[in-house]
């Protein structure tokens, strides 16, 4: 087990989580002046540390959802003509839903995770934990689902060879024990709560990256002036 994070790492945390959200927020128009803007700040972001290959895994495992912008709006194009202008736009969408791929990846990377579930928890309760201690619960739970997410990649494959059936009888039995699985991560036992509720492997000596937080922010009152400047429609 590991110790209670620190006031100052959770702060840190916060603010971090708070200037990823700012910058997600105003991805969601997904606005391509926006959308390269918030990609500087990305930019910038991962010279400070990103690990790429969470970043390539969590996007790849996102192409059904990329496949069904295009299909929407290349069939359903908004505020357009033709489907030249839909795909664009779905392009510009797949290409905002990427960068906040890489914002999780570095934000969950480059923080302790009992520090963000800390802060998290919270932003959500309120002040003087209005709400009894809900919001550290729910972030607790969600960082762990996460993980689930991410580390259960090959074992999933393994369930699904030894299947056998029609196919969507197989996806709804992968599906119940996906379930199970996080059932079992939540109550702490197992083998998977040993796989999925460890700690953040960064170095004992862990500081807040302030020059990144810094950038961070910079980059936050970028995106909303350029936002609030294309206006959202």
């Amino acid at each position: 087990m590991s110790s209670a994070p620190a006031a100052g790492e959770a702060t840190s945390a916060g603010v971090a989580l708070l200037g990823v959200l700012g910058v997600s927020a105003a991805l969601v128009p997904a606005e391509p002046l926006v959308v390269t803007v918030a990609g500087t700040v990305a930019g910038g972001l991962s010279l400070t540390g990103l690990d790429w290959g969470r970043v390539r895994r969590l996007v790849l495992r996102l192409k059904w959802f990329y496949l069904s912008l295009v299909v929407f709006y290349g069939w359903w194009p908004t505020g357009s003509e033709d489907w030249v202008a839909g795909l664009q736009e779905a392009g510009w969408r797949i290409a905002a839903l990427m960068l906040v791929v890489v914002l999780v990846v570095w934000l969950t990377g480059r923080f302790p995770r009992p520090a963000l579930v800390r802060a998290l928890g919270g932003l959500l309760d309120g002040p003087r934990q209005v709400l009894g201690g809900w919001g550290e619960r729910f972030a607790r739970r969600l960082f762990l689902a996460l993980a689930l997410f991410e580390g259960e990649r090959g074992a999933l494959e393994q369930r699904r060879a030894g299947l056998r059936g029609v196919r969507r009888a197989r996806l709804a039995q992968v599906r119940e024990w996906l379930v199970l699985r996080l059932d079992q991560a939540l109550a702490g036992g197992g083998d998977v709560a040993a796989g999925t509720a460890v700690e953040s492997g960064l170095p004992s000596g862990w500081r807040a990256p302030r020059g990144a937080l810094a950038w961070l922010w910079a980059g936050a009152v970028a995106v909303w002036w350029v936002a609030l400047g294309a206006g959202f429609e």
